[in-house]
């Protein structure tokens, strides 16, 4: 599959999804997934290598050790300057 942080995706509750980090653990890769009409609605898959698709990952101790890997790609995946707009818009 060729997904990567920032692409949005659509599941099949037809909701649409921003990747919003991705990292690989134990030979799995695993997605961070932010609803785009509901921040509240977050989801982690981890992608199913058979059919090429992406199964909803539910426990929450593999979650847990996600985590961080998940905040150490997003914050690689930001650029200079989508932070500095990002500043800009805060102020």
């Amino acid at each position: 599959m060729d997904i990567d942080i920032k692409d949005t995706i659509t599941l099949c509750d037809d909701n649409s999804y921003v990747v919003a980090g991705k990292t690989t653990y134990q030979e799995n890769v695993y997605y961070y997934l932010i609803d785009r009409d509901n921040n509240a609605n977050i989801k982690f898959c981890v992608e199913n290598k058979v059919n090429s698709s992406l199964l909803e990952l539910e426990d929450s101790k593999v979650i847990r050790i996600l985590l961080p890997l998940f905040l150490e790609s997003a914050t690689n995946a930001i650029t200079k300057e989508e932070i500095e707009l990002l500043e800009s818009m805060a102020e």
